[in-house]
């Protein structure tokens, strides 16, 4: 496979999707009741989290690929982990700090707190094996903002794997490298069910990165398929669209497929499928970068460590002071979003200076 210089693209509708994912995940934490129609869509705030795994799948591998032509074969490994590390720790080891000196918080504010969850092992949390403890306990840590931060592990955990995998690989294997991961997967799946572990690791969850990843190679190999999806009206893009969308909602709310392994399959591949109908230049499944859902999706990451916090926070006012729900969401929402920006700009940035 001869080496071509590409340079990167910029992909629209990625930050709205993020954010439509992190929403998922939001409503899920929040006090929404059974009798609303929003709990429709906070039934089942993992798939939000498949997303993620999914998008993170075909941006890591498109940033893979590129690096491997642009530098003959070769990928600069120290120059992609210290990105990966000044995007993701600073934060996430402010936001374990926090949960360290969160009981004396609460006492200072006169705030009750429960015991529910297990108590953290803050090595293990420390080296991102926060969701390993987890699998042990078969439950949640009993602080915010750790009870998110197990999927930020399989993140981490899929950063290290797949650039090393990516530095001893050739192009050409890709695709069976995204096959077998696909296999194993599963077959993971199925012995963590046969004993009773949960499926809260890289093992079980990599074939969400490797269907995101497909996308990303075709992309980058197959210009002539994308070019094919082009042609597709995009009406019937946007109706694909829609169709996930109540494929979630249907899927989460039912016992239509039961079986775990199967709903997340097909998930996977709605997720792959809907981000292929966003990478032709024409007639492409699109949303604006200067919508408001853009925006926000550039503080997805902070929404997600910030969101439980003030969930948790603002559900304890709400007792002491009888707001009801939609109150407590709504304000839980905002200040997620105030702190995320405020991390973004003033905490965050410093670090992503020296990338």
């Amino acid at each position: 496979m001869s080496f071509i210089k590409t340079d990167r693209v910029h992909f629209h509708t990625f930050d709205s999707l993020r954010f439509l994912s992190f929403l998922l995940v939001f409503l899920h934490h929040s006090p929404v009741p059974r009798n609303s129609w929003l709990h429709c869509f906070s039934a089942e705030g993992g798939i939000g989290v498949s997303f993620f795994f999914v998008l993170s799948g075909f941006l890591i591998t498109y940033i893979l690929i590129l690096e491997k032509i642009n530098h003959q074969g070769k990928i600069p490994l120290k120059k992609f982990f210290k990105r990966r590390i000044l995007r993701i720790w600073p934060l996430y080891y402010a936001m374990v700090l926090f949960a360290m000196v969160t009981p004396w918080i609460l006492d200072f504010l006169n705030l009750s707190y429960s015991d529910k969850g297990y108590r953290p092992d803050w090595f293990l949390t420390l080296t991102f094996l926060e969701n390993y403890k987890g699998m042990f306990e078969h439950q949640l840590p009993n602080v915010s903002p750790l009870t998110v931060i197990w999927s930020l592990c399989i993140e981490e955990h899929f950063y290290i794997l797949w650039g090393l995998v990516f530095y001893f690989i050739s192009l050409k294997n890709i695709p069976t490298l995204l096959a077998g991961c696909i296999l194993f997967s599963f077959l993971m799946q199925t012995v963590y069910e046969k004993y009773g572990i949960s499926t809260a690791d890289l093992f079980t969850n990599i074939h969400y990165f490797a269907f995101g990843a497909l996308p990303a190679y075709l992309f980058v190999f197959k210009n002539n398929l994308i070019e094919k999806l082009g042609r597709i009206p995009s009406v019937y893009k946007y109706t694909y669209a829609v169709l996930v969308l109540i494929a979630i909602v249907v899927i989460a709310n039912t016992d239509l497929i039961p079986d775990p392994r199967l709903s997340s399959l097909i998930f996977s591949i709605l997720f792959s499928a809907l981000i292929l109908s966003a990478l032709s230049q024409k007639n492409a499944f699109r949303i604006s970068d200067n919508s408001i859902l853009a925006w926000l999706g550039k503080y997805t990451y902070g929404l997600y460590l910030f969101h439980t916090i003030c969930i948790m926070l603002f559900s304890k006012i709400g007792i002491y002071m009888e707001l009801d729900w939609i109150t407590v969401t709504l304000l839980s929402f905002i200040s997620s979003v105030f702190l995320s920006v405020l991390s973004y700009h003033f905490f965050e940035k410093q670090f992503l200076k020296f990338k």
